[in-house]
Formats: C-alpha cells, sequence, structure tokens
C-alpha cells in the first residue's frame, strides 16, 4: 500500500498494487513505469481535490453553489490530465506487449547442416499429427536444437504443418529459452488489465472529490456565465 494512506481514495488507484502483479521484479519494473506514475499521480491528485473540497466547505464566503463551481472547475482539469497519462501508459502497454509476443515468436534461423536439415524435415511431414507432436514434444524437452531449428526455421508445409502449429511451438521454444520474456510478458499484460479496469475509477472519484457529478459542474457554471454576461450592459 502507499505509504501515505488517504482513505478517501480508493485502495484500486494505489500504485502500490502494481508490484503484486504476476511477473513484477526490480528488473523489469520500468516496463510499468507509465502506468505506475499515472496511479500514484491520479492518487495524490484525487486527495488534494478531496482537500480543497473541505476547505472549500468551512470558507463562509462561499455558497455550496460557489464551492462547487471553483472546486469543480480545477478539478476537471486535473480530470482531463489524469485521463491523458492513463491512456498514454496503455498505449505504452500496449506496444511493449505486441513487441514481447513479436520476439516470443520470431523465427529461427536454419543451422547450416548441409542436407540434414531437408531430411530432419522430410522424416517429420511423414509422420502423422499425433507422431510429428511427440516428436516436438520431445526436441522441446532434450533441447534438441538441431532437430528443432531445421523444422522450425523453414516454410511449415515443408514439415507438414500449418503456420499456426509452426508458431506455436516456436512460442514454447522461445518461453524455454527466454523465460524472462514470459516473466515480462505476464507482468505487462496484467498491467494493462488494470490500466483498463481500474484507470477508468478517476471520473468517479474526482466526482466524489467534488461532491458533484461533472453535469452538476457545468450547469452551475453556464448559469455563472449567463449572469456574469447580463452585467456587461452596454451604454445605450
Amino acid at each position: 500500500m502507499a505509504a501515505d494512506i488517504d482513505i478517501r481514495v480508493s485502495p484500486s488507484l494505489d500504485a502500490e498494487l502494481f508490484k503484486g502483479l504476476d511477473g513484477y521484479t526490480d528488473e523489469n519494473a520500468h516496463f510499468v513505469a507509465d502506468a505506475v506514475s499515472a496511479f500514484n499521480d491520479a492518487y495524490v491528485t484525487i486527495a488534494r481535490i478531496h482537500d480543497a473540497t473541505e476547505a472549500g466547505k468551512r470558507n463562509q464566503a462561499w455558497t455550496e453553489e460557489n464551492r462547487i463551481l471553483i472546486v469543480g472547475k480545477e478539478a476537471m482539469k486535473h480530470r482531463d490530465r489524469l485521463l491523458r497519462k492513463m491512456d498514454f501508459a496503455a498505449r505504452t502497454l500496449a506496444t511493449n506487449i505486441a513487441h514481447t509476443e513479436e520476439q516470443l515468436s520470431k523465427p529461427l534461423e536454419a543451422r547450416a547442416l548441409g542436407t540434414l536439415n531437408a531430411e530432419i524435415r522430410a522424416c517429420v511431414k511423414a509422420m502423422d499429427g499425433k507422431e510429428r507432436a511427440k516428436l516436438l514434444q520431445e526436441a522441446m524437452a532434450g533441447d534438441d536444437d538441431t532437430t528443432l531449428s531445421s523444422i522450425l526455421a523453414a516454410p511449415p508445409f515443408l514439415s507438414g504443418m500449418t503456420s499456426v502449429d509452426r508458431d506455436h511451438y516456436l512460442h514454447l521454444y522461445h518461453s524455454k529459452k527466454s523465460p524472462h520474456l514470459v516473466e515480462r510478458l505476464t507482468l505487462l499484460r496484467g498491467a494493462a488489465a488494470k490500466v483498463d479496469r481500474d484507470g477508468r475509477r478517476v471520473f468517479v472519484e474526482i466526482e466524489k472529490a467534488v461532491g458533484a457529478p461533472a453535469n452538476q459542474v457545468r450547469g452551475i457554471e453556464a448559469a455563472n456565465e449567463a449572469a456574469l454576461k447580463a452585467l456587461r450592459i452596454e451604454p445605450a
């Protein structure tokens, strides 16, 4: 939890919760830094809006409508700023997810093994689906890179596979060889889900902090502008 817990703000906006996501480590924390920053900013900002609302209620020179107008207009500026940060964090996470998935699916490079590559592929192509799957699973378990590179570095039809089959085994191969990428992808997906789920609470939490919904703030502002306009009396 945050060092300075504020019970007025939803705990779902506590940036410390990112540290509890699967895959979070000190080494990959920077991949979710933008999301952490956005949530930390939201938590602190909303607490300060609560402070402004409480100060406004103590100000005897303000009516309730004055307080809603003044605090609400300022809060809406911060709401828009926070939502831009949340959107940026979401886009950054999506970009990193796509990049990491691409790394886990990148083609292998065939080894220079003379005719052996072709012979392995011909043998695998002659197998039925179950035999082929068993061979690939055993090759994965045994770190048989010669067999795996011969099959997975070539067009899939040469080994009797579909592109879907080949991509599946490529993902398994890279996941085993680069577990840090799997850990990173797990963290990124968890963070993206959290931003999508909890980031939208900015709307609700700011309205709660102001003590009035945004449409009420806009209505009071419109009435205030109309009254000010009526005061601008031009000489006849």
